[in-house]
């Protein structure tokens, strides 16, 4: 049997709108592992040693309060405690990162502040932020899927780049929003990482990925001892 136009392009349509939305969830589950190994990662290297340490120190402590020595005994103590207070704010930094509480409250360039703060605290890095949000409401997705983004962004400059400065603008043109970091690190060779296909390592793949389902557009320009930009440009209707 012969099916009618109209029938013929709604079977089309379906089968294109299928494959779009298996496109879309198969990205989303990679942001979402790309994530998970990110929480391992940070509960092994910011939180797993420290604990070990910790461990290690009480049974020191134990030994030497059976031999005696009291004063050892309580330096040691001392030093646990300060271990404690540690793992404690990096909890709490840990989650603030995977949902920033005042998000739903203060808004997205009041959260990236003291995101930027914190980062700040913990290297020699120096931050300038600029940003013209507040006239502009954007969609909670929107918000956290920006969020992650420049968080992605940040953290790959602190562990790779060796930059001193970075130079972040989150600014709102012409029903566009409009994000540009800048770093004057070591840069990298894009041409060679493209040839690999391999964006991982870099963190790239994730926030590629997070402006592709946005439906914006992502760039990155970096030269060896020059630094790097990326800009990300995300349309707002």
């Amino acid at each position: 049997m012969v099916l009618p136009k109209g029938k013929r392009n709604n079977t089309h349509m379906n089968k294109s709108q299928e494959s779009d939305a298996r496109g879309f969830y198969k990205n989303l589950l990679l942001i979402v592992e790309e994530e998970k190994r990110r929480i391992s990662r940070d509960l092994h290297d910011e939180t797993g040693q420290i604990v070990i340490a910790l461990g290690a120190s009480l049974n020191i402590i134990e030994k030497e309060l059976k031999e005696g020595n009291i004063d050892r005994a309580i330096d040691l103590i001392n030093g646990s405690r300060t271990s404690i207070q540690e793992i404690a704010s990096r909890m709490k930094s840990m989650a603030f990162t995977l949902r920033p509480p005042g998000l739903d409250i203060l808004g997205l360039g009041a959260v990236l502040r003291e995101y930027f703060s914190q980062s700040t605290k913990s290297s020699s890095i120096k931050i300038e932020f600029r940003e013209n949000l507040a006239d502009t409401k954007l969609d909670k997705d929107v918000e956290i899927a920006l969020y992650r983004i420049i968080q992605e962004a940040i953290y790959n400059i602190l562990k790779h780049s060796h930059a001193k400065k970075v130079d972040i603008d989150l600014i709102v043109n012409n029903r566009e929003l409009q994000v540009i970091i800048r770093d004057d690190g070591i840069g990298f060779d894009i041409e060679e990482y493209k040839s690999q296909n391999d964006l991982t390592g870099l963190g790239l793949r994730g926030i590629k990925e997070r402006v592709d389902i946005l439906g914006g557009t992502f760039s990155i320009e970096s030269i060896l001892g020059k630094g790097t930009v990326l800009k990300i440009n995300l349309p707002l209707d």
